[in-house]
């Protein structure tokens, strides 16, 4: 007679390990491995003027195109001022006219022309919103270690507990070799 394994049965506690896991991975690999494997560059929306479009501290991945790949209506970002500092904004553009685009933001206020003279523009491809407020807000990092800390936490304390044993009925004993 041959003694047959039985199937390991997930617990309540793998399970909530799986989903932990899951919900701290996913993000990670969503906002750091796919986009430099589809080579896009992040940015995080840091004002309100494409607020119909685009609120502000949404996570916006962007994709270098050629100044001929560029239409009225493409949402692209643009440096700022002139400085050292990489401060870029996301705009929309209004229009084209030659070797010159029209941008401005969806609130209308400050269209502006901008000179199509560099080899490539940021051309947004996704925008994810809400991800991007830890680094738009004041002590942001604070918040975002803040969180990080608890969901590290809370899985410490998930996988410690002990897992309550259920009490089975006694069966009724019965003597062995009595008769």
């Amino acid at each position: 007679m041959e003694i047959a394994p039985v199937p390991h049965r997930s617990t309540h506690r793998e399970r909530r390990r799986l989903v932990l896991g899951l919900v701290v991975l996913v993000p990670v690999v969503l906002l750091v491995l796919l986009p430099t494997v589809l080579g896009l560059d992040r940015y995080v929306v840091s004002d309100r003027s494409m607020h119909g479009t685009l609120g502000r501290g949404s996570v916006v991945l962007a994709r270098e195109v050629p100044p001929s790949d560029l239409r009225a209506g493409d949402v692209i970002t643009v440096q700022r001022g002139v400085g050292p500092n990489d401060d870029r904004v996301v705009r929309r553009i209004v229009a084209i006219h030659g070797d010159t685009a029209t941008i401005g933001s969806d609130a209308g206020a400050d269209a502006r022309p901008l000179s199509l003279t560099s080899p490539s523009y940021s051309r947004v491809w996704l925008a994810i919103p809400w991800i991007g407020y830890p680094f738009v807000l004041d002590g942001g990092w604070l918040l975002l270690l803040s969180v990080a800390a608890t969901f590290l936490a809370l899985g410490v304390i998930v996988g410690r507990r002990e897992p309550q044993v259920v009490a089975r009925p006694s069966l009724p004993r019965q003597p062995v070799g009595s008769r």
